[in-house]
């Protein structure tokens, strides 16, 4: 294989502070910004929708506030551009600055760029003059900037080396020939991948301990304390990972590490098979080795998917990756792991994505479950003939028909998400 797996892991799976939706938009005003000299004094932020749409209603770490207009205050006036998607950290002091902003309507955002790729432009004006940055393609991914109408960067493929990793060239390749990989990485990538897991699993441990956000991994944990669910593997998987998300959606102010651009895809990919493999009495290698089958198979079907769109791909994606991880751990043939990927897909299809919020702890506690649950129904022979809805003959037909409902399929569903959501917003603000 002339892919370098290890090189696409550590591209695609990285600490971010918060969701990265509005960490995305601070870091595009926090780069604009920091070409002006003096304060800013005005911000401008244009998104395509489904920024929008998964920025609207998520707090930001260590405010206790929401919204992508503050987001782009706090990351025009402190953003460190440098960290990338943890570029609000250490904001929270200049949050009476960033309220006042918005308050004064210093700050507008609009989902105004195109439907289809993460786009983000961010305008800020001062005394000193007008500097825009422009990122697209991915949340981290700066396209453009400009000061004063003139380009001072511009991202050219092969001489900027700014352009991400083509992960496209994954569907290069089979599933079989991509989980075969996953098992001869070396150490070094093994280790990487057990401490992004492991860090996960700290903040997991926050969101129940403390019953931050949502509450729902702390509700499962007492549950199980008085004997009012069982402790079985689908529910521990449940609980670490609907943790994690009740810490982040709450604003929890520790990074987790996310996968594709998306920390909650990161938690769904990471939790259920370390908790898993952890509860088996796995090795670290053997846990090591699953988890980069669960990253590597989440990045198969989110180029399928798209970066962003109305089907929830942390719980459609990273639980079909997940699920994978799960088969290889509880020692099947391979052929277990393609039919597990056909249930998952003839399970949880269709699940939609209605924006970043503390309920998605809800969504990603069913896919965990779900992913534990079907692994083992594998095991013990469940199957999906072809033809049954969109499972096709391959798995790699199943996922691309899983594509297809999403993009295209979806998009008119998109915008109907977006519009209600924008109606009970602006209901609750007269």
């Amino acid at each position: 294989m002339t892919l370098d797996l290890f090189a696409l892991l550590r591209e695609e799976i990285r600490p971010a502070l918060g969701c990265t939706e509005p960490a995305a938009v601070a870091l595009a005003c926090a780069t604009a910004a920091s070409y002006l000299e003096g304060a800013p004094q005005k911000v401008e932020v244009e998104t395509d929708p489904n920024v929008f749409k998964n920025g609207m209603g998520v707090f930001i770490p260590g405010t206790k506030k929401a919204g992508l207009h503050l987001a782009s205050a706090l990351g025009a006036l402190a953003g460190k551009p440098e960290l990338e998607l943890e570029v609000l950290s250490g904001c929270a002091r200049y949050l009476s600055a960033a309220e006042a902003m918005v308050q004064n309507q210093q700050v507008t955002v609009t989902p105004s760029r195109p439907r289809g790729n993460i786009s983000i432009l961010a305008r800020v004006t001062n005394k000193n003059g007008q500097a825009t940055a422009l990122i697209e393609g991915s949340h981290t991914h700066l396209a453009r900037v400009t000061v004063n109408d003139q380009v001072v960067y511009e991202d050219i493929p092969h001489e900027t080396g700014n352009k991400e990793d083509n992960i496209s060239a994954l569907l290069d390749y089979s599933i079989r020939e991509l989980v075969a990989a996953c098992k001869t990485l070396p150490d070094d990538a093994y280790d990487f991948l057990l401490a992004c897991a492991r860090s996960n699993q700290k903040v997991a441990r926050a969101g129940i301990e403390q019953k931050l956000g949502f509450g729902l991994g702390h509700r499962y944990q007492q549950l199980i304390t008085k004997d009012e669910a069982s402790k079985d593997l689908g529910t521990l998987a449940l609980i670490a990972t609907a943790g994690a998300a009740d810490a982040r959606m709450s604003g929890y102010d520790a990074p987790v590490y996310s996968t594709n651009g998306s920390g909650n895809q990161g938690i769904t990919a990471s939790l259920p098979v370390l908790t898993v493999g952890e509860e088996l009495g796995k090795s670290d290698k053997e846990i090591a080795i699953a988890l980069a089958i669960s990253q590597i198979v989440t990045l198969y079907v989110k180029q399928h998917i798209g970066k962003l769109s109305a089907m929830c791909a942390c719980a459609v994606a990273a639980a079909i990756g997940a699920s994978c991880g799960i088969v290889y751990l509880i020692d099947v043939p391979y052929q277990t792991l393609e039919e597990t990927i056909k249930l998952m897909v003839a399970n949880l299809t269709g699940m939609i994505c209605d924006g970043a919020k503390v309920s998605c702890s809800l969504k990603l506690a069913t896919a965990a479950n779900t992913a534990v649950q079907t692994a083992l129904l594998a095991k013990e022979g469940l199957t999906t003939p072809t033809g049954d809805g969109i499972i096709a003959t391959t798995v790699e037909d199943t996922i691309r028909n899983l594509g297809s409902v999403s993009n295209p399929g979806m998009v008119e569903t998109d915008n109907i998400i977006l519009d209600v959501m924008q109606h009970i917003t602006a209901n609750n603000n007269n």
